[in-house]
């Protein structure tokens, strides 16, 4: 027979098995009508017959197997079977399946976000073919740059002609305000992105409506400007409609024209971000602009030609690349750098580097680590759910000995009943996985808003596709192997013998092999909880830094203007705005500064080159903030000495400047630092003259976890940045009444963003607060499974030793006694698990040492809480399966004997 005909012979065996019966009486039918005609009476012949065919189940036996696959049948008995058992044992069926769902769905998770963020190749034609130019920073620390200008793009192209094709792109960046043709003059936050016209080309994108961006858009400034619409955006903001085409965008004042949308899936090239559109990149009008060194403002990527090495091409960059920076580093000369900057800037090496996973994000690199950590906490996690589930079956087993013997001693193999208890296992654990699936499916989505804030958002593609499906079916197996197989060995091991003797079952108090898999969820367990808790420490720690200001009650506003900057109009404005809103009821102050405290660790920072008289430039540069008269008070930073700016101080000419306490401890040593100057170099060649007129508190720049950095504030004499206002009511409330009085000093001020400093300050917490929350859950899920386990292998025991505990009772023993008795049983294994927990911890606390903050892993503290936490988890697991055991009727516990 054919194997497709065997293999569908397998679905209908109830049918094979009548049509054999059929065939066979056929036969003996035929044979008996033979036998008759031969003159032997039909009894005789039917007897004849039969017994010239021989067993009737052997033969039907021999033929089933010729006409389907035996072993495909024997399994789907064993799935019909194990489905009645999970049934049957509904307790044991759910705890096993909720437990394992919980920790495939958590892994599941973790895989889905590492995935689409760090592991995934971007949707494009032969991502591992993409290269990016990239190369080290100046400032002797371990960093890539990867900026270029338009004139090195230019550059490089010409060098690589005919060896690489290369394109320039910009990373999305933060939300921009843009104004669609159709939005009722209502401005929508939108992500742009820039690529040259052979980007999408050498990407192997395709446009599902329109045309894409050519080399003809490249550079048209102040020409007919074009937009291309991701698929996404297309389908979010105008339905998927073909009109969209030809519709008309405004973005910085400039007019923009929909020409086409790119293919779905594709959202750029940066992993954690999607961009909405992307238009043209346009070489700046000033020549001056375009050349200099320091006007970089997008990455270039490309592709090799077929059969260029990589060494090769990056060769042939390497020197056009340091001719040009021999060509640009006076610059770096007269703003005062220091001869080894210079040396840095000038012997840098061009790197070519694969892009096939995306370029560098801001997300991936604040999250990279974190979910690797996540996915070994959550691989834990499961390690625990498998062991307990093997708890509940090691248990379930004992129950079955009997069963099990039987089979043996009808003849069934070990291989058959080993077959049989792993199939009953496997079904839990698809079941877990299908729930995990749908699991990790609903709280995936809910993790990625948590990776970034509302005005910068993150997005990660997390359909279920081939990748996702081929992990879950991989946990799938390893869980049922892990859980399953030393269930089935143990159960398949036993003597029919012993086990068919009456009472047999009962008669044993031994748990051996529980022991070895409760220590296992024991140090798994703690592991996790000290993981945990060194997470939760660090985010209690970080949330209690002095910041040097008071956060609450004040709202912030970045407010523009394109027309003035730093002249006196300006100036005149932002008094006027000032002073404006200081009259508004519940404000209490406002100032203005270049940019608000605590703007993460990637916000722009001045840090000029300073010299006092008489001494060479000090090696330490402090930080520069140009702030109003008012911003101390506004942000209730406390002076120590001095005084605050006042208009005379905002009129140019003014050398006034307010340190902090750090800057007073860094040059001064103990010495007044009122009426002393310093010469601030800046970024222009000419230095300027500083004198102290103020001492202030030290604050908080950029983020909590930095230490105090010596930093003075000089007066805000320009307009753009960032408006304070400390109100006495609730800040959100009076954000409509702000907006209106910023209007009314000049309707060309434009407001681009409204925030609460405290939210500002939560911002840039995000990573701590999600390992926080997902560590203390999983920490908590952790020693919840433990607890379970212990109660269960205590449950178990006392069950099992219930007719030794009772004789032991009936000799006299008290109830203490036997407390102590069953507690006893695993105690040392708790111990056990305890210790190689710790080492565990210690090891795993090493690998998240860089997210700590002021919490060390071997702190008392760090080990003391998580340790108390798990005993007296187990003290509550453990009494009462022990107070149980002290409450048994000896008479009822003899009376089977």
């Amino acid at each position: 027979m054919s194997w497709l005909s065997r293999l569908t012979n397998v679905f209908r065996s109830g049918s094979l098995d009548r049509d054999l019966d059929a065939e066979l009486q056929f036969h003996i039918e035929t044979r008996t009508d033979e036998l008759i005609a031969k003159g032997m009476s039909p009894e005789d012949a039917e007897r004849e017959a039969r017994r010239h065919f021989g067993n009737r189940l052997l033969l039907r036996e021999s033929s089933r197997e010729i006409k389907l696959i035996s072993w495909i049948e024997s399994v789907l008995r064993d799935v019909r079977f194990g489905l009645r058992m999970l049934v049957k044992n509904r307790a044991v069926t759910a705890a096993a399946v909720l437990s394992l769902s919980l920790a495939i769905g958590a892994c599941t998770g973790a895989f889905s976000l590492i995935d689409a963020l760090i592991l995934r190749p971007l949707p494009v034609h032969d991502p591992y073919g993409l290269i990016r130019l990239a190369y080290p920073e100046q400032y002797d620390r371990p960093l890539e740059d990867d900026y270029f200008n338009y004139a090195l793009f230019d550059a490089f192209r010409e060098a690589s002609a005919g060896k690489a094709d290369l394109f320039g792109i910009t990373y999305g960046g933060s939300l921009s305000s843009m104004m669609f043709d159709d939005s009722r003059r209502q401005e929508e936050k939108v992500r742009p992105g820039r690529i040259s016209g052979y980007g999408f080309a050498l990407l192997g994108i395709r446009p599902v409506l329109g045309r894409l961006i050519t080399a003809n858009d490249d550079g048209r400034q102040g020409e007919h400007r074009v937009v291309v619409l991701s698929y996404n955006f297309w389908m979010r903001r105008f339905g998927g409609s073909p009109a969209a085409l030809g519709r008309w965008l405004t973005w910085d004042d400039a007019q923009y024209q929909i020409v086409g949308v790119a293919q779905r899936g594709f959202i750029g090239v940066e992993p954690g971000y999607a961009t909405d559109l992307w238009s043209p990149l346009e070489k700046p009008a000033n020549p001056s602009v375009t050349s200099g060194f320091d006007s970089a403002g997008f990455r270039i990527w490309g592709r090799l030609k077929p059969g260029v090495a990589p060494e090769q091409i990056r060769q042939m960059l390497q020197a056009t690349f340091a001719n040009y920076r021999r060509e640009h580093v006076n610059r770096l000369i007269e703003q005062g750098e220091t001869k080894e900057i210079v040396a840095n800037f000038l012997g840098a090496r061009l790197s070519l580097r694969s892009a096939a996973r995306g370029g560098w994000t801001l997300v991936r690199d604040y999250f990279e680590r974190p979910l690797w950590i996540l996915a070994v906490v959550v691989g834990l996690v499961l390690l625990i759910a498998c062991s307990n589930v093997a708890n509940l079956l090691v248990a379930r087993a004992a129950v079955r000995e009997r069963e099990m013997a039987m089979r043996i001693s009808i003849g069934a193999s070990r291989a058959r009943l080993i077959q049989q208890l792993l199939i009953e296992s496997s079904l839990i654990a698809v079941a877990a996985c299908v729930l995990g699936l749908a699991f990790a499916s609903a709280t995936a989505p809910s993790i990625v808003n948590l990776l970034s804030p509302s005005d910068y958002p993150a997005y990660l593609d997390l359909h279920v596709e081939w990748r996702m499906l081929g992990f879950v079916a991989l946990i799938g197996v390893a869980t049922t192997v892990f859980f399953g197989l030393a269930p089935a060995l143990r159960a398949s091991a036993v003597s029919p013998h012993e086990a068919l003797k009456a009472g047999g079952a009962k008669q044993s108090g031994r748990v051996g092999m529980l022991r070895p898999l409760l220590a296992a969820q024991v140090s798994f367990s703690f592991a996790v909880l000290f993981v945990g808790g060194l997470l939760l420490l660090t985010f209690q720690k970080i949330t209690s830094v002095d910041l040097g200001f008071t956060k609450t009650g004040v709202v912030l506003f970045d407010v523009e203007t394109k027309d003035w900057k730093q002249d006196e109009h300006a100036r005149v404005i932002a008094s006027q705005l000032l002073d404006h809103i200081r009259q508004l009821p519940t404000v209490q102050a406002a100032a203005m500064s270049e940019q608000g405290l605590i703007g993460g660790d990637f916000a722009w920072v001045r840090v000029p080159s300073i010299r006092f008289p008489g001494h060479e430039p000090e090696s330490v540069r402090p930080r520069d903030l140009a702030v109003s008269p008012g911003f101390f008070e506004t942000m209730q930073i406390r002076f120590l000495d001095g005084r605050d700016f006042n208009a005379h101080d905002v009129a140019p000419g003014s050398t006034a400047v307010v340190v902090n306490q750090a800057f007073v401890r860094q040059y001064f040593r103990g010495e007044n630092p009122l009426g002393r100057a310093f010469e601030n170099k800046g970024d222009d060649p000419p230095p300027v003259q500083q004198e102290i007129i103020g001492v202030v508190r030290d604050a908080k720049f950029n983020n909590l976890r930095e230490s105090n950095q010596p930093t003075f504030y000089e007066p805000m004499r320009g307009f753009n940045g960032t408006v304070e206002i400390r109100t006495a009511g609730d800040p959100v409330a009076i954000v409509p009444t702000i907006r209106q009085a910023i209007q009314e000093v000049n309707p060309e001020l434009h407001v681009s963003s409204v925030i609460l400093q405290s939210t500002k300050i939560n911002n840039t917490l995000l990573r701590e607060r999600l390992m926080a929350l997902l560590a203390g859950f999983f920490a908590i899920v952790a020693v919840v499974l433990a607890a379970i386990g212990l109660y269960g292998v205590l449950s178990y025991s006392v069950v099992r030793r219930t007719k030794e505990i009772g004789i032991r009772m009936a000799l006299g023993a008290r109830h203490l006694a036997v407390v102590r008795l069953v507690i006893s049983d695993v105690v040392l294994v708790i111990a056990i698990g305890l210790g190689i927990g710790i080492g565990g911890g210690f090891a795993l606390g090493r690998f998240v040492a860089t997210l700590l903050f002021e919490v060390r892993v071997s702190d008392f503290r760090s080990l003391a809480l998580p340790l108390a936490c798990f005993l007296l988890a187990s003290a509550m697991a453990a009494l009462p399966p022990a107070f149980r055991a002290a409450r048994v009727d000896p008479i009822v516990a003899l009376r089977e004997e």
